[in-house]
């Protein structure tokens, strides 16, 4: 669930924003320079989110969020030919998945170190077979079909339940005094196995050996998310009024999609991986509002090959052969994260 702040009032409404542009698509954790180069994938996630805080009592809080989606994914068709053909794009946009999370303080709130625990629902609100006009691997034979990659959907399609932690530390040392460490996490469980939606896999329309018959559909596939860091007060503002409310943060970050669910079956189209990235940010509170700022960076990541490989065109009129460099992962270098919150 996407963060509050540390305002204490009895309810909270917060407007997040995050973006991220990926053009390089990976195998393993090294670039794939055959589909970078060939395809030329772009896609750009756009999301933007709202979400609400009620301090049910000092210790229990209900949370819910709404994102609404506006992503974008082109590439080049026909891919892998010797010489580039023409950019193809499509969006897809709307509202997505509504998560509704129940979070309880296990420590009394006065403590300086405090952790607490958390439960809810992720509800298919969101269009999980968003279609627009697609060429067909030869770039020719405009049909309306299922956008891909999965990722730029607006909902999954599936019922999931959402667990979560979050842990902080006040610090009281002179030079980190008023700074505090923390960390929080949290895993989506997908039980439902696919959701009907026609994968890439499907819509390319070209003969396909026997390895990719069960991924004609899109996967509903677990997620979770972990970081940790530190939010520091740098000194002597306590002079200055207006900036008593600054913090510098730092985190690490830990996210991912999983190659196989927690529960039910793992069938399906799905782009299994995972990023590690360090986010510095800013922080500033003045009364009742907080504006947060965070630019994740990417230093490392891995997509899993077996579960994102595409095939290719047919051979000699027969079935499209696995070609483990035709796989398309994309992560991006770099994103943006801007959060406004009200206390009330």
């Amino acid at each position: 669930m996407p963060g509050l702040g540390s305002g204490k009032g009895k309810f909270q409404v917060s407007f997040g924003w995050h973006y991220a542009k990926a053009n390089r698509s990976y195998f393993d954790s090294r670039v794939n320079h055959i589909i970078t180069d060939k395809i030329k994938p772009i896609e750009r996630l756009s999301v933007l989110d709202v979400t609400a805080r009620y301090r049910i009592s000092s210790r229990t809080s209900i949370l819910a969020t709404l994102p609404i989606v506006i992503n974008r994914f082109s590439m080049i068709f026909p891919p892998m030919t010797p010489s580039l053909g023409a950019r193809h794009s499509w969006s897809a946009a709307g509202v997505g998945d509504l998560a509704i999370y129940g979070e309880r303080t296990m420590l009394d709130p006065n403590r300086f170190a405090n952790f607490s625990l958390g439960a809810g629902l992720k509800f298919p609100t969101g269009n999980w077979n968003v279609k627009a006009l697609i060429p067909d691997e030869t770039g020719l034979n405009l049909s309306r079909r299922a956008v891909y990659p999965p990722a730029i959907m607006p909902g999954d399609g599936g019922l999931g339940v959402i667990v979560g932690f979050e842990a902080h530390k006040l610090l009281r040392c002179r030079f980190l005094r008023l700074s505090s460490i923390y960390t929080s996490g949290t895993y989506l469980i997908n039980p439902r196995n696919i959701n009907g939606t026609r994968s890439v896999i499907s819509n390319l329309g070209v003969p396909l050996t026997a390895n990719y018959l069960n991924r004609l559909t899109n996967s509903v596939a677990d997620s979770y998310s972990l970081s940790a860091g530190i939010l520091w007060r740098p000194p002597y503002l306590w002079e200055y009024p207006r900036l008593k409310g600054l913090r510098l943060m730092a985190a690490g970050k830990f996210d991912g999609q999983k190659s196989r669910d927690l529960l039910g079956a793992s069938d399906g189209f799905r782009s299994a991986g995972y990023s590690l990235a360090v986010a510095p940010g800013i922080s500033y509170s003045y009364g009742s509002d907080t504006f947060i700022a965070e630019v994740p960076v990417i230093f490392n990541r891995h997509i899993n090959p077996g579960a994102t490989t595409i095939p290719g065109l047919p051979v000699n009129g027969g079935p499209a052969p696995f070609e483990g460099n035709r796989q398309v992962g994309l992560v991006a270098p770099v994103s943006l994260s801007l959060r406004y919150v009200r206390s009330f």
